[in-house]
């Protein structure tokens, strides 16, 4: 079925089936790159609030209520880069280190270390930062003990769930991971750990290179995908009114004459 419509010289021919489709296809377009939108929203408000996590006092991490594996994606998201503090002993003689660390373009290892807390009794793993290969065969770094009581500081780091099992590398410690698994960690060594780890911060006993990537969220993609998808529902928009119009041949016409 197929209906003309003329505005002067200009006239259209419309068929409805296709007229039904094209306003579907644009629709969803469209609707897609209001979803887009919306996610960038989204990430700004997560954005602002990871920023005020920077900024905000340390807070004990002993007060945490996200303390059982697994975490929700919700309870990952709320704690993650979140600034606390603690007080306790590190278990020097269980360290591990993760492999395939860069620093400045240096491979290395990624230092964790035990930290039991005095509060709690509980046992959270405290990365201490990137450190150099050792002199030996196996390239273990010397991890240097940090005896006595200590009160750390640093961000919340929640790795994301291991797929499948994790090997765990070396006879004698530091162990090695490829990936760090919190979960095969506490097997190795017998205890609980909470699902977290604690990054330190600057200017704290034991740290090395605070190689961690600074903790951002991407909403160029969403800008750039809002806008393809604004696209396409244009384009397809000016083909549709290019093919079921005579408006090319009336411009043709028109230059014809000029």
């Amino acid at each position: 079925m197929k209906t003309v419509l003329q505005f002067g010289e200009l006239k259209f021919r419309i068929h409805w089936l296709i007229a039904i489709s094209v306003t579907l296809t644009v629709a969803l377009l469209l609707n897609l790159g209001f979803w887009q939108l919306g996610r960038l929203e989204e990430k700004q408000a997560l954005r602002t609030a990871m920023q005020e996590r920077l900024e905000a006092p340390a807070l004990a991490l002993a007060q945490l209520d996200a303390r059982a594996a697994p975490l929700s994606g919700v309870q990952a998201n709320a704690l993650e880069n979140l600034r606390v503090s603690a007080t306790g002993r590190y278990w020097n003689e269980a360290s591990f280190v993760v492999a395939f660390q860069f620093f400045q373009g240096a491979p290395g290892f990624e230092l964790i270390t035990p930290f039991e807390m005095q509060e709690t009794g509980e046992t959270v793993l405290v990365s201490r930062g990137w450190v150099a290969p050792g002199p030996g065969e196996d390239g273990m770094p010397y991890v240097v003990p940090i005896a006595g009581e200590q009160q750390l500081t640093g961000q919340l780091h929640v790795p994301p769930a291991p797929l499948g099992i994790t090997q765990v590398e070396g006879e004698a410690w530091p162990l090695r991971f490829r990936r760090l698994d919190i979960g095969r960690a506490a097997q190795v060594l017998e205890r609980d750990l909470l699902p977290w780890v604690v990054r330190l911060g600057p200017g704290e006993a034991g740290v090395f290179a605070r190689h961690w990537p600074a903790v951002t969220v991407n909403t160029r993609t969403h800008i750039q995908y809002a806008l393809q998808w604004f696209g396409m529902a244009l384009v397809v928009l000016v083909i549709s009114f290019l093919m079921s119009s005579n408006y090319l041949a009336l411009r043709r016409a028109s230059r014809a004459q000029s």
